[in-house]
C-alpha cells in the first residue's frame, strides 16, 4: 500500500519522507498566512531562526466558546447569581433607600458582582483573542502566539512532542494536542490545560505534518548517534 502524500496550505510532503531541513528564511516569510495582521507577522519573522523554515501556519477559526471559556463562563454564571443574592439578601429584598444613609455591608458584595460580570465576558475576550493568534509549524519546533493583553509566545521542540493527538469535527476542523501544563492550586486540587494548534482547519493533515517533523528529527538524531559510533 502507497502512503498519500500530506497536502498543507499548497505544499505537498509524502508520507515517511524526511522534511526539508535548512531552507531559505525568506520562502518561510511567505508562508504566513494574510490573515495574520502585520504587526503580528513582523513578530513571527523576528522569532524565526536564520535557518528555519515554516511548514505550515494558520490562525485559529475565532470561536465565542471553546473549552476554556465555556468552563469559566459556565463557573461565571453560578459566580454571579450567587453573588446578586447575597447583596440583594444583604438589601432585605429592597430597592435601597439612600435617604436613610448608605447601607456599607451590602457595598462589601460589589466587588463580587463586578467580578462575575467579568467572567461572564469571557467568550467574547475568546472572540477577539483568536484575531491575536497565530500557530506555527517549522522544521525545527512548533511555536504558538497566543494574543490578548499580552503575546504569550511558547516553543516546542521535537522532544517535547512526544505526545501527539487530535480533536476532530465532524467538519474536519479541530485540535491538534502535543503538550500539557499541570499544576495543583493552593487547596491540592489538581488541573490540567491542554496546549497546542486549537480550533484549526484540515486538523488531521497538521497533526500527520507536525509527526512527521518529530520523526525526521528522531531519525537525524540516531544517524549522529550512529555516525559517533562508528567513528
Amino acid at each position: 500500500m502507497v502512503d498519500e502524500p500530506t497536502r498543507i496550505r499548497g505544499m505537498v510532503v509524502p508520507m515517511g519522507a524526511q522534511l526539508p531541513l535548512n531552507r531559505n528564511k525568506r520562502r518561510s516569510k511567505a508562508m504566513i498566512p494574510d490573515t495574520v495582521s502585520p504587526w503580528l507577522a513582523e513578530l513571527v519573522r523576528e522569532e524565526l531562526l536564520p535557518d528555519e523554515t515554516i511548514l505550515w501556519a494558520e490562525t485559529p477559526k475565532p470561536r465565542f466558546f471553546t473549552t476554556g471559556s465555556t468552563a469559566t463562563f459556565g463557573f461565571a454564571v453560578v459566580w454571579t447569581a450567587f453573588s446578586l443574592f447575597w447583596v440583594a439578601s444583604a438589601l432585605g429584598f429592597q430597592v435601597p433607600n439612600f435617604d436613610r444613609g448608605v447601607d456599607f455591608f451590602a457595598l462589601f458584595g460589589v466587588p463580587f458582582v463586578l467580578i462575575g460580570f467579568a467572567m461572564l465576558a469571557t467568550p467574547i475576550w475568546t472572540y477577539r483573542n483568536a484575531f491575536k493568534t497565530v500557530y506555527l509549524l517549522t522544521d525545527q519546533r512548533a511555536i504558538t502566539f497566543i494574543g490578548g493583553f499580552r503575546m504569550t509566545i511558547r516553543s516546542f521542540h521535537p522532544r517535547e512532542l512526544r505526545t501527539v493527538y487530535r480533536k476532530q469535527s465532524a467538519d474536519g476542523s479541530g485540535d491538534v494536542i502535543f503538550n500539557a501544563k499541570r499544576w495543583t492550586d493552593s487547596e491540592g486540587t489538581s488541573h490540567s490545560e491542554e496546549i497546542g494548534f486549537l480550533g484549526i482547519p484540515d486538523v488531521k493533515s497538521v497533526e500527520q505534518l507536525l509527526k512527521q517533523m518529530v520523526e525526521s528529527h528522531r531519525r537525524q538524531a540516531e544517524r549522529k548517534m550512529l555516525e559517533r559510533r562508528d567513528g
